[in-house]
């Protein structure tokens, strides 16, 4: 039987999420398992973890040789260091096949993309601080900026930060709340930026406006998969939605998800087109330059931004994205959403018995 095993950074995380996709495994024939990083042991080749029982209909411990194919839903937090878990993922990878195999920092992302013909315009300017003075130097600038840590995800770690008369105003969100912060001298500014990029590297780019009527910020978050065929497909799009003011339209910080034909009927259909126009040139053109550049994905987040002329931007890409918008907005394409890991798993399988076939 074939086995797919979920790789997560805790065992209980997303339990409903990986009960399901175990429930979906039934009916295809494929065995599904799930684990942490610090479950495996290279020294014997075995993995301790859990294994989804369908005639108990529960996850019961077990110990396990690796999995044939492995879906990689663990998460790093914010800064990467060499870590026991780190090695014994890359270990795994020498003996699993993984579904996608994943991005690196948002910066190398950025470089990989930035003189592409079609998708540089989508990309708001970005650097990577290597001191607190480079992003003072971002601030004056552009007077408004955002900083976020290179390997972050879901909102965590994000400040503006705003050049006033009185100093530096500092905004972060925290629990779906605005909070501000005025700092007001030069020097305690780089002493506070210092103590953040002591704990993680960080990216600036200029603050883009990207706000509704009601001074909400907004994002388009778009989920793109691999079909049985392996090829690209939008599984669908909706709108996020910040809190007043706030920072970010971030669920995990207290946005709400609205359908994206909501949106569009608040906008002039001149403008509808234009931006629509211009999402199709990304979805189609990404997906590839990403595999091109990097490794095999299996499906990617895509957040953009869309601001009051037109212009779309590419705010971040995920390729180990929630699905809560599609949950929320596409309820018939759920169970689809479910099954899509393990037909995955199938289409490489049935691809790895051709070129064993000589096919």
């Amino acid at each position: 039987m074939l086995s797919l095993g979920i790789l997560t950074s805790h065992i209980s995380k997303e339990q409903k999420y990986f009960s399901e996709i175990a429930k979906s495994a039934k009916n295809l024939q494929v065995k599904i398992v799930k684990f942490c990083p610090e479950g495996i042991d290279a020294n014997s080749g075995m993995i301790q973890g859990e294994s989804y029982v369908h005639s108990e209909d529960r996850w019961l411990p077990a110990l396990f040789p690796p999995p044939a194919y492995v879906y990689d839903r663990s998460f790093h937090g914010l800064s990467r260091s060499k870590t026991r878990a780190r090695q014994n993922i890359s270990w795994l990878k020498e003996v699993s096949e993984f579904l996608g195999y994943g991005l690196p920092g948002k910066k190398d992302v950025y470089d990989s993309l930035k003189n592409h013909p079609r998708l540089s315009a989508f990309l708001p300017p970005t650097e990577k601080a290597y001191g607190p003075g480079d992003i003072w130097r971002s601030l004056e600038t552009y007077k408004k900026v955002i900083i976020k840590p290179e390997f972050g995800s879901r909102g965590a770690g994000i400040y503006l930060l705003e050049q006033t008369a009185e100093g530096i105003n500092v905004s972060m969100n925290k629990e779906g709340k605005r909070y501000d912060r005025l700092i007001e001298t030069k020097r305690d500014s780089l002493f506070w930026l210092d103590s953040i990029m002591r704990k993680y590297t960080l990216l600036v780019q200029p603050y883009l406006e990207l706000s509704n009527e009601n001074n909400e910020p907004f994002d388009v978050r778009i989920l793109l998969q691999k079909n049985k065929e392996n090829d690209w497909e939008e599984i669908g799009r909706g709108i996020r939605t910040g809190m007043k003011e706030s920072i970010t339209a971030n669920l995990a910080s207290g946005g709400k998800a609205e359908a994206f034909q909501t949106f569009n009927m608040t906008i002039p259909p001149s403008l509808q087109d234009q931006y629509e126009q211009k999402i199709q040139t990304i979805i189609t053109q990404l997906p590839g330059e990403l595999e091109a550049n990097f490794q095999r994905l299996f499906e990617i987040g895509l957040d953009l931004g869309i601001d009051k002329k037109g212009q779309v931007w590419i705010l971040d890409i995920n390729s180990k994205p929630g699905r809560k918008i599609i949950e929320k907005l596409y309820p018939e394409k759920v169970k689809a959403l479910y099954e899509a890991p393990v037909v995955y798993s199938g289409y490489l399988a049935r691809t790895a018995e051709k070129m064993k076939a000589g096919e």
